[in-house]
């Protein structure tokens, strides 16, 4: 019964006017608390520095993987042994060669960072590498690099960024940087070689771009001339920066903003500097004061508001309620009320979601059985045809069996078992429409043999149109009118054309004979529905069957059309949509 309590409109109004009296002044003195702007400006600069120190530490981790490389190369046993001409055998120089080049492959493997790695001796006889020659790039022994490593000594010299390899001076499409040691003799100490490692700068480059400060804030990396080895632009790339390198942690003024510059020492020499705008640093303590004087005027405001949202509170969910009302009066019953609480007007909303569910059952129910009506009617229509179309063959077959044709008979009905299988459904209701064509051929072969080949049946359609689905034996019944009804009673010779155009994403069938024609007041009346058109003979049928079952599939803007002239012919129009059909009707035929 307490917990009950909780859900009263009541207890829900008083809980909400409490709380939102109270709450502002929570919240201010909450935040008041939290914003210091000296803690605000004191942590980002510690999280500035740390954020160097941790790209520092990387940095050296993967400058120290790259040196480690270079000191295998260093001490090769293999490599020396190249370099001091230990054998004097041009074979086994050449078996050593390879051998220096499968230990430096080797290294490229554990290490994808390296693009290339250049081994090239003092003597200038002989240059090893990873995976190339040198024979197609200019004279290394004499470039500025070789000579930058020879003169330091021994130590590992680290070149910058850049767009084109340091030996064969092409544009490499990705920077590049370079890590170059001589290799000295361990029984004279004089220098016997050089060592040059081009490296794969993107992975690096990519994983700096993700270090920033604030909106404006960036870091860059330079060298201990001074250069930039990294910068948020790559127009930077070996250029002399032109902000003086601090010692350590201080406020400079670049342009006309003071700017806090944190800098790194690596272990190699090198400097990481991360650029923090003072701007930025002192903008929270600025909000701060902003944000007090704002929690102050919408204290006033909420308390003001408090009033009127308690009594929205109530009234929004029923004027939703009756919004939903009307709209499912309307006949949406899609419709749901979202309010489905505990409380009285939750009560109100579940109830009437309940209703627009049993709504929407009926409604389906009966949808349900009017589907089903639809599909006696389509398959009425369809059995319909069957037996007339089989009638006024074996009519045609038993007059040739009086006149005592039995070749032709044979044919006939060799032919007409083919018609009947054609006009079988066991791929569904529908059939492509070359099919129903050739169908169409095979019954005038049947009406040649009645009629001694007076009657000539001409087809024109694309071959695009052959694979359109229409219903089974949808021309069949016209074609038999126009003969039996057409061109039978002028007692001559006669034509039947067929044309089959696609007019947008319709299907347009016309059906021409040169036949009697049909008088103008029974044109209206061939496409009435009449459910007693059987006692009046089977040929009644034909172009009823033809406009019901389209009209069924497709819909009533789609159906049959007919012109005619006493005398001169009779012209049948019937337009279907190519995009419908199959997919319209299966479900409801099948």
């Amino acid at each position: 019964m307490r917990f009950r309590r909780f859900h009263s409109i009541v207890v829900q109004l008083f809980l909400l006017c409490f709380i939102g009296m109270t709450l502002p002044v929570l919240v201010m003195g909450l935040l008041s608390y939290n914003k210091s702007s000296t803690i605000v400006e004191e942590q980002v600069s510690k999280v500035a520095s740390l954020t160097i120190t941790q790209v520092s530490d990387k940095l050296n981790l993967y400058f120290k993987k790259l040196d480690d490389s270079s000191m295998m190369v260093l001490n090769s046993k293999v490599v020396r042994e190249i370099l001091e001409e230990g054998d004097k055998n041009e074979y086994n120089k050449e078996l050593k060669v390879q051998e220096g080049q499968d230990f430096l492959t080797s290294i490229m493997i554990n290490s994808p960072e390296i693009l290339d790695i250049y081994i090239l001796d003092v003597n200038r006889k002989y240059s090893l590498l990873s995976s190339d020659s040198l024979m197609s790039v200019p004279d290394q022994w004499d470039s500025d690099w070789y000579k930058k490593i020879t003169d330091a000594n021994g130590n590992t010299v680290w070149f910058g960024m850049s767009s084109s390899s340091y030996v064969k001076k092409t544009d490499t499409g990705f920077p590049i940087f370079g890590l170059g040691r001589a290799i000295r003799s361990f029984d004279t100490g004089e220098t016997i070689g050089v060592m040059f490692f081009e490296i794969v700068g993107d992975a690096l480059i990519q994983e700096l771009n993700r270090v920033q400060f604030g909106d404006t804030g960036y870091m860059y990396v330079v060298n201990d001339d001074n250069r930039y080895f990294y910068h948020p632009s790559p127009l930077q790339y070996g250029v002399r920066s032109e902000v003086p390198l601090p010692a350590q942690t201080s406020e400079i003024q670049i342009g006309s903003k003071s700017t806090l510059m944190i800098p790194e020492r690596l272990d190699n020499g090198w400097h990481v500097v991360g650029v923090v705008p003072l701007a930025e640093l002192t903008a929270d303590s600025a909000s701060i004061r902003k944000f007090t004087m704002w929690i102050a005027l919408c204290c006033i405001i909420l308390a003001i508001g408090m009033g009127y949202y308690v009594t929205r509170k109530i009234g929004n969910p029923l004027v939703q309620l009756s919004r939903l009302m009307r709209r499912s009066e309307a006949g949406d019953l899609n419709v749901r009320s979202r309010n489905v609480g505990r409380n009285e007007i939750g009560q109100l909303g579940r109830s009437f979601n309940k209703m627009i569910e049993q709504i929407d059952l009926l409604i389906h129910r009966i949808a349900e059985e009017e589907k089903e009506k639809k599909k006696a009617e389509i398959r009425a229509l369809r059995y319909q045809i069957n037996p007339h179309f089989l009638y006024n063959t074996l009519n045609s077959i038993r007059w040739m069996a009086k006149l005592n044709r039995t070749h032709d008979v044979d044919n006939a009905v060799t032919t007409l078992v083919h018609l009947l299988e054609g006009s079988l459904e066991r791929n569904g209701v529908f059939i492509q429409l070359g099919d129903e064509l050739e169908l169409l051929r095979k019954y005038m072969i049947i009406q040649e043999y009645r009629y001694d080949n007076q009657i000539r049946l001409n087809i024109d359609c694309p071959d695009e149109l052959l694979r359109v689905p229409i219903p089974r034996m949808l021309l069949q019944p016209i074609v038999e009118n126009a003969i039996f009804h057409g061109i039978a009673p002028k007692d001559d010779d006669g034509v039947i054309d067929i044309e089959v155009v696609q007019q947008g994403s319709d299907i347009k069938m016309t059906i021409t004979d040169d036949g009697v024609g049909i008088e103008l007041d029974r044109i209206e009346g061939l496409l009435a529905y009449d459910r007693d058109c059987n006692n009046r003979g089977m040929t009644n049928i034909g172009l009823n069957h033809v406009h019901q079952t389209i009209q069924l599939y497709y819909g009533t803007n789609y159906g049959v059309s007919v012109e005619s002239e006493p005398g001169k012919g009779t012209q049948i129009r019937i337009i279907i949509s190519k995009a419908k059909g199959d997919q319209h009707v299966q479900s409801a035929a099948g």
